[in-house]
């Protein structure tokens, strides 16, 4: 039964803050930093407005991963932030080649002394999934990795296909 109340709270806890992510967002066009911020130079977070893309790069980000279907500004309002673009489906695990691309422009990106935002729709799932893929490409293990992540932003929810396809990423950069 207790386990079942702190689970219970845990979940609410969890709700409570995603939501206020978002109405931030919503409010000053992109996700509070606090719950962005991953390593020095890697940020990851849900979609932002115009005044949210100005914001990041007066944060010094210069690149931008966005795993959304869509994108949603046109590369002139980029303005010297590079930007790359990786379709992915809601839900659904990248291919392996995707996370690899995506990986290597931000592995590439930070060692030039760049700053990387990587974001889907809410930075819950395709998000996260192209963060921890850069985070195996520099030598962590998934179990880090995640556990990195969710330091900042505790209500990450990869889906099991995405874990699994981390999996085989893990285990290819292992291997190479």
């Amino acid at each position: 039964m207790l386990a079942k109340v702190k689970s219970l709270f845990t979940i609410t806890g969890l709700f409570l803050q995603y939501n206020a992510d978002n109405i931030y967002r919503v409010i000053f066009g992109m996700p509070r930093l606090k719950r962005c911020e991953i390593t020095a130079n890697l940020y990851l977070g849900s979609q932002y407005n115009l005044v949210g893309l100005r914001k990041l790069a007066a944060l010094g980000v210069t690149a931008i991963i966005n795993m959304r279907i869509h994108s949603v500004y046109n590369e002139a309002q980029y303005k010297g932030v590079r930007y790359l673009h990786l379709p992915t489906t809601d839900n659904t695990p990248p291919p392996l080649a995707v996370l690899q691309k995506g990986a290597d422009f931000a592995d590439a990106e930070i060692k030039n002394g760049g700053k990387v935002y990587i974001h889907c729709r809410q930075g819950l799932g395709r998000g996260p999934t192209m963060a921890t893929a850069y985070l195996l490409k520099t030598g962590l293990t998934l179990d880090d990795a995640l556990m990195l992540i969710k330091k900042a932003r505790p209500f990450i929810n990869p889906r099991p296909g995405q874990l699994e396809r981390l999996r085989e990423l893990e285990t290819y950069y292992k291997n190479s």
